[in-house]
């Protein structure tokens, strides 16, 4: 597979052939929502929005109980991607855009309920589907972008943080998180420099601005401006 380049301008990921494209999961992924008891109702939630409060039971679930380690990280894994599958797998447009903004509303609310690590575990769940094109990449970026732009500062960190962590490491890395993170800050509606978070210490700056570098040097006065 020959990749689009991330630094196109005005790049129109939804109109690349392989957009529409659902990869193979090849293992029951969903096995530790079933065993956490979230399947049924996440199945239930995404077509009818009921029960209507949800939502608030998901975090409850997702927790272990343990001190030593608080959430089940296969099961919040097996939640986003689950929740990914069934709407990508969705054929009638109207249906899958409805779910997407259900999906959208219940990772913004157990996003908005959790705790620093579940944030954290949540976020990386996400983004773990930022791979090749694919229809997973393209509702990942999707959920990314809206979740940034409709949430508040904490969660805002929050996305930041897991996206640059996975460029602070050695090339390649992965199409849709390029894709991703360009946008985010390259496109003036995320108002990416502007929050506080871009220059709360010097080296979180500094590391920022390298990382603008790294991907579009061009961006970089925009950075260390900011």
């Amino acid at each position: 597979m020959r990749l689009p380049e991330p630094l196109t301008p005005n790049l129109k990921i939804d109109l690349l052939a392989d957009i529409a494209r659902s990869p193979s999961v090849p293992y029951d992924y969903a096995a530790p929502l079933e065993h956490a008891g979230l399947r049924a109702g996440v199945d239930e939630f995404l077509t009818s929005q009921q029960p209507a409060d949800f939502s608030a039971s998901v975090l409850d679930k997702l927790r272990t109980g343990d001190e030593d380690t608080q959430y089940d990280v296969a099961a919040i894994n097996a939640l986003v991607l689950h929740a990914v599958v069934r709407i990508t797998q969705t054929a009638d447009g109207a249906a899958r855009e409805a779910a997407q903004r259900v999906a959208l509303d219940l990772f913004r609310a157990v996003l908005a309920q959790a705790d620093p690590e579940g944030r954290y575990l949540v976020v990386n769940a996400i983004a773990n589907q930022l791979r090749f094109p694919s229809s997973h990449t393209y509702l990942g970026s999707r959920m990314v972008l809206a979740l940034f732009s409709k949430s508040d500062e904490a969660v805002r960190e929050c996305i930041a943080r897991v996206l640059i962590e996975r460029i602070l490491v050695n090339r390649p890395f992965p199409w849709g998180l390029l894709v991703t993170l360009i946008e985010l800050l390259r496109n003036p509606f995320y108002a990416f420099w502007s929050h506080e978070f871009t220059r709360s210490t010097p080296q979180i700056a500094d590391i920022l601005s390298a990382v603008a570098k790294s991907i579009h040097p061009a961006e970089a006065p925009a950075a260390s401006q900011a």
